[in-house]
């Protein structure tokens, strides 16, 4: 990681970050016949399954599963029109199935349609709104690992008002995912509001003191502000915390160099 340049990695948009390519996620109910289904497109016996996804939208017309089924159907065997279509339907019949959305808004991602992918998504958003307070259920996890996706996505492409959106939003859903304040902190800093990004730091360093790199990316951010007392007093913390931390000695490392070098720093 390179102190001078505060930005991170981002995370592809790819239906495998869902289970979508290798197993089919599970639709509500999981009856029998939604077992069988599973078993086989799991198996690559798309004609059997198929069959039992017409039969079970014959029985249910009504019901978004089937559809939902059918698209999952299409996508393994490489029609995405078709995908498109029945993840459509599945939505257009329930506009709150989240497996739906979700494997929609990937795909429509992957094929480069963005604001089309984030509309969807949004639509079903607000089927998580309602939660117990302190639990994060696997549906808000999977908004959050959504929202924390497109906040990348814009951080790639310099939109940085609609990536600190993101990023906030996936905070909300899953506030046990301390990296994403993190990425939302540098959004800040490469958007210029530099003591946005050091309060939003700061506030996970109070709040969660044994999340060592909020203190590692704080001196990180302290660093690329020229403030190197104070970058050094985060790693020497971080490294008193947990000895032989590799990247708080390596940082330590490279500040006291720094100023053998330049000593009126």
């Amino acid at each position: 990681m390179d102190p001078s340049n505060y930005s991170h990695p981002t995370t592809s948009l790819s239906p495998t970050a869902y289970g979508t390519q290798s197993e089919s996620p599970s639709p509500s109910g999981g009856s029998a016949s939604d077992r069988r289904i599973q078993d086989h497109l799991n198996r690559k016996e798309y004609a059997r399954a198929d069959a039992l996804i017409r039969e079970k939208i014959a029985k249910d017309p009504g019901g978004a599963d089937g559809h939902y089924l059918m698209g999952v159907s299409a996508y393994f065997q490489g029609n995405v029109g078709p995908t498109i279509s029945a993840l459509r339907k599945a939505l257009e019949i329930d506009p709150r199935h989240t497996d739906a959305a979700i494997c929609l808004s990937v795909l429509l991602n992957d094929l480069g349609k963005y604001d089309e992918a984030k509309k969807v998504f949004e639509q079903a958003n607000y089927s998580v709104v309602h939660r117990r307070e302190g639990v994060v259920s696997g549906v808000d996890q999977k908004f959050a690992v959504k929202h924390l996706e497109l906040g990348d996505l814009y951080f790639r492409y310099r939109r940085y008002d609609e990536s600190i959106e993101e990023y906030s939003k996936a905070a909300l859903l899953n506030p046990l995912h301390f990296e994403t304040r993190i990425r939302r902190a540098k959004a800040y800093a490469r958007k210029g509001f530099v003591s946005r990004a050091l309060q939003d730091l700061q506030s996970l360093k109070h709040e969660h003191p044994e999340f060592l790199p909020a203190r590692v990316h704080l001196g990180l951010l302290h660093y690329s502000q020229g403030n190197l007392i104070d970058a050094e007093l985060e790693w020497e913390e971080t490294a008193r915390r947990q000895p032989n931390h590799p990247e708080a000695i390596a940082y330590l490392s490279m500040i006291r160099r720094a100023r053998e070098a330049n000593p009126n720093r």
